[in-house]
């Protein structure tokens, strides 16, 4: 294993630091803002605590009340015993709330409400903040121009693409007429401004047809002229592990072609491309997309195309490039077996140590690099990154340690194959395929002109007002998805902790994506906080309106029954998405190890060296 870095260290406690500062801090706020109103009413207090649970650390201060810091990490609180009985949460008062100074309504909405005054402030200072410094976002993320429109997209599987194995569908905006160029108005009667708006509307919507496909009625602007396209969406899966699927349309934003680097001896170097210089057309027609321009390249094969280029000094100058026709990645082997749908089950040739970064380690193993289409059956056996090491030949069991012997092992012919696996934790065992066969498989190959491309960020300066009402709009309608059955959206895709902590952590080279990213979570904190359900702020402003207005249709003791059925019902909730969100993070850690394996075994740089 490599060893840590001085600089990933401070990269790690830099990351760490802001999630206690900003993620712990908008909690904090919430508190802070229980707290203060409760002292101006004159209510009792006796422990202000950030996280549930034991204590930590903590004192004891002059006024009486205890703050502390609590091990789990959760969310915080306010011990207020005049205005509700939450023992279960927030453990046993040493007051006898019957003994105390009963208080006002007006007490009690006041300080259950200032707790989401407070978030809401605290957002909106950040955002005022954001709006001066600028918020940095993908190129063509401020307009609502298609740049471009896929024929097809991938379903599933999407790391097997470049071997040709990847599941794919026709592209849904493709299919639905729009194209490259089209600026979208609107998403199911919804005005949109920006590329993100597009997807979230894409993404959050309710819309099915008669068959209960999902829908989304584009508006767009075409030549001058308003057109309405009615797409339907595909729900791809973005996490095996947790299952999570979305709806997307397929389309890209308009983006710049700019050249980050070219490769020695490439077709792009030898027409004279250089690193900052900005492609505009291709053979007279206007680029809006870098994929765009690449797919463009690879449909015609090697056959030379005109170039209108920007240089970085401003001049413009044309360019003849010849594409060369090569892959991408690195020769495969494939085992396809299955008695009633075929899969294919795709091995590479590995190092020694699969940690190893040695570019002269020895290839003597062979790995499993994915199954397509997806096995959920073997999906735990057969997962990226396991060792094949023997197979049962034809008449012995036989070591494999190239994509030859493996071939010759497992023949041609169709019969139930047993494989012996290993992985690098010291799992070992055996599974049978079922009419299983070696099969040859050419690696997709590709035009290409050895162009490495730079990706550019717009700096996006919106309105505090915008921006908080935008988040604040977008959270409402993903609460409102959570109950339509129109909707994809599910509980089970919500963000615990554990993503609130990950996401800070992955954002943390930014501090201006931190700062929008805290003013998410405070508004998210504000609204929620504020539904109607007992143990919430929203519960308790509902119970004592119900109490205020109502005589005795709710007693201390039913509320006590109120806060103590929802508290369960709230931390089962919590727990139930937890554990999802522990399977997306194992989800995640397995698309990173698989990004990892395709650099190291499968993706081979591009060599224009070899050819005239």
């Amino acid at each position: 294993m490599d060893n840590l870095s001085f600089g990933d260290l401070l990269g790690s406690l830099w990351g760490l630091a802001l999630v206690a500062v900003f993620f712990g801090g908008s909690i904090f706020v919430h508190e802070l803002g229980h707290f203060l109103a409760a002292r101006r009413r004159g209510l009792k207090i006796e422990r202000f605590s950030i996280g549930f649970g034991p204590r930590l650390f903590g004192w004891t201060g002059k006024d009486g009340v205890d703050y502390r810091v609590s091990i789990i990490p959760l969310g915080g609180y306010v011990a207020l015993p005049q205005l509700a009985d939450m023992e279960g949460i927030e453990g046993a008062s040493s007051e006898d709330a019957e003994q105390l100074p009963k208080i006002s309504y007006a007490d009690k909405m006041i300080v259950s409400v200032m707790g989401a005054v407070f978030n809401v402030i605290f957002a909106f200072v950040l955002a005022c903040v954001l709006w001066v410094t600028g918020m940095p976002v993908p190129a063509g993320s401020t307009s609502t121009v298609i740049g471009y429109v896929p024929p097809q997209i991938v379903t599933s599987s999407d790391h097997l693409a470049e071997l040709g194995l990847g599941a794919t569908i026709p592209g849904p905006a493709f299919k639905a007429g729009l194209r490259s160029g089209d600026k979208v108005l609107a998403v199911d009667d919804v005005e949109v401004g920006s590329f993100n708006q597009i997807s979230e509307a894409v993404m959050l919507g309710n819309r099915r047809d008669s068959q209960g496909n999902p829908t989304a009625t584009f508006k767009v602007e075409r030549h001058g002229e308003v057109l309405e396209f009615v797409v339907q969406p595909a729900r791809v899966e973005i996490n095996a592990h947790s299952g999570d699927r979305v709806r997307m349309a397929g389309i890209q934003p308009r983006t710049a072609v700019i050249v980050g680097a070219v490769t020695p001896g490439s077709p792009a170097e030898k027409a004279g491309l250089k690193a900052g210089d900005r492609i505009l057309s291709m053979d007279g027609v206007p680029l809006n997309n870098t994929v765009e321009f690449r797919e463009l390249l690879r449909r015609d094969g090697a056959k030379p195309r005109t170039l209108l280029v920007e240089q970085a000094d401003g001049v413009n100058t044309t360019a003849v490039v010849t594409p060369q026709v090569t892959t991408t990645v690195n020769p495969v082997s494939i085992i396809a077996y299955g008695e009633t749908k075929l899969r294919s089950l795709i091995l590479v040739p590995a190092t020694r140590d699969l940690l190893s970064k040695d570019p002269e380690a020895v290839r003597d193993q062979l790995m499993v690099l994915g199954v397509s289409p997806d096995d959920p059956a073997l999906a735990e056996t057969l997962r990226i990154g396991t060792i094949v090491d023997k197979v049962d030949g034809k008449e012995q069991i036989v070591s494999v340690r190239s994509l030859a012997g493996l071939v010759e092992a497992v023949g041609r012919t169709p019969r139930d194959l047993t494989l012996y696996w290993k992985r690098a934790n010291g799992e070992a065992g055996n599974l049978t395929l079922r009419k299983a066969q070696a099969v040859d498989k050419q690696p997709v190959q590709h035009a290409q002109v050895g162009i490495r491309y730079a990706a550019r960020t717009e700096l996006a300066y919106r309105n505090p007002w915008e921006t908080c009402a935008g988040i604040v709009k977008s959270t409402f309608t993903t609460l409102g998805r959570l109950f339509d059955r129109g909707s994809d959206i599910q509980v089970k895709q919500l963000a615990s902790v554990i993503s609130i902590t990950k996401t800070y952590y992955n954002l943390s080279e930014d501090i201006r994506r931190v700062l929008w990213f805290t003013v998410l979570i405070n508004l998210n904190l504000a609204v929620l906080n504020l539904m109607p359900i007992p143990v919430l702020d929203g519960g308790h402003m509902l119970i004592a309106t119900i109490q205020r207005f109502t005589k005795g249709i709710l007693s201390n003791k039913a509320v006590v029954i109120l806060q103590y059925t929802f508290m369960a019902l709230l931390l089962s909730l919590m727990a139930y998405i937890i554990l999802h969100d522990v399977r997306r993070c194992s989800g995640d850690s397995e698309l990173q190890l698989k990004q990892q394996l395709l650099e190291r075994h499968v993706y081979k740089p591009q060599d224009f060296g070899a050819k005239k």
